[in-house]
């Protein structure tokens, strides 16, 4: 039996061909939980076990080749893509119970849903620092702190996460879908902090204005385009943090403070020349692999704000 609670909702990444899709378990589970949805009642229906099988990729490729009329199916669903829209909508007309759940996916990016701990104690950086290896200073992972939030909370005054969007990201997912119809959301990349993005992100109730603006044209997209609580990590990092989806990524980030230190830790530990840099205070190391190439004086920032702590013990 199908569970139709949560339908219709986004997925996070592409669904079939491997080797051409992510198939990540949580949206494979999804898609077989759709075509079972419109499946008629002689049809034989998918196992829902989040593995993309021979069968799953067949369902896939029939459906494009036979509803959508594509000459050369891929037998892949990608986020927001045309198979996947229309299999949502196909779904929505079979069963229209299915489309009292959506609205509750637009509620809840603007619920706080913190838990109160919104403040990291000494030990739980302590903690950090130890799971990153003997050699990493506890001041270091401060300073990303210090420079990404302030340091002291990555949390706004209502209890929402701390956050920055970037449009020439959100552009960049949606293969500039909304340049045109959107320009304050979807633009090309200028400079680091430009004219537009400094209007995003003027403050934080414009921050979260502009978010859920774009996240109204693309959920998966918008999330993955803005950076998160005290250390600002990325949406897209999501996987590497240690989260299957880019929703379950933000939800931890929207908790508590020790969930969004945990995901600073589980990022730095998938890159070891990050580990490196942060152990031998290689803060040109440290801008460029946490911040990107176009780091400006990050390296500057990381070390006053490394030095500044080291005077107060």
């Amino acid at each position: 039996m199908t569970n139709l609670q949560g339908l219709p909702r986004p997925i996070s990444a592409s669904v079939g061909t491997p080797g051409k899709a992510r198939n990540v378990p949580a949206d494979v589970e999804y898609i077989q939980c759709l075509f079972n949805l419109i499946a008629p009642k002689s049809g034989s229906l998918l196992v829902v076990d989040g593995k993309c099988g021979a069968l799953l990729v067949q369902r896939i490729s029939d459906y494009q080749l036979n509803r959508l009329k594509v000459t050369k199916p891929d037998g892949v669903i990608d986020p927001q893509g045309r198979t996947f829209n229309s299999l949502v909508e196909d779904t929505r007309k079979i069963n229209p119970d299915t489309q009292a759940a959506e609205p509750d996916r637009q509620q809840w990016i603007t619920e706080a849903t913190c838990d109160g701990g919104v403040i990291l104690t000494e030990a739980d950086f302590q903690s950090a620092a130890t799971a990153l290896g003997n050699a990493v200073s506890v001041n270091i992972i401060k300073a990303f702190a210090t420079v990404e939030s302030g340091g002291r909370s990555g949390f706004g005054p209502a209890k929402m996460p701390v956050i920055a969007y970037e449009g020439h990201l959100f552009r960049k997912y949606t293969q500039q879908k909304y340049d045109r119809s959107h320009p304050f959301l979807s633009y090309p990349y200028v400079e680091k902090a430009g004219p537009q993005w400094r209007a995003n992100n003027k403050n934080q109730t414009t921050a979260w204005a502009t978010l859920v603006a774009a996240y109204k044209l693309d959920p998966v997209a918008a999330l993955m385009s803005a950076s998160w609580g005290m250390f600002q990590i990325m949406g897209f990092n999501f996987a590497a943090c240690g989260y299957t989806t880019v929703f379950d990524f933000v939800t931890a980030m929207k908790t508590n403070a020790g969930l969004q230190l945990k995901a600073f830790v589980g990022f730095c530990s998938k890159n070891p020349a990050l580990v490196k840099a942060i152990k031998s205070k290689d803060y040109v190391g440290m801008a460029s692999r946490y911040n990107g190439k176009d780091y400006g004086d990050y390296d500057k920032r990381i070390q006053k704000a490394f030095d500044a702590l080291e005077r107060k013990k």
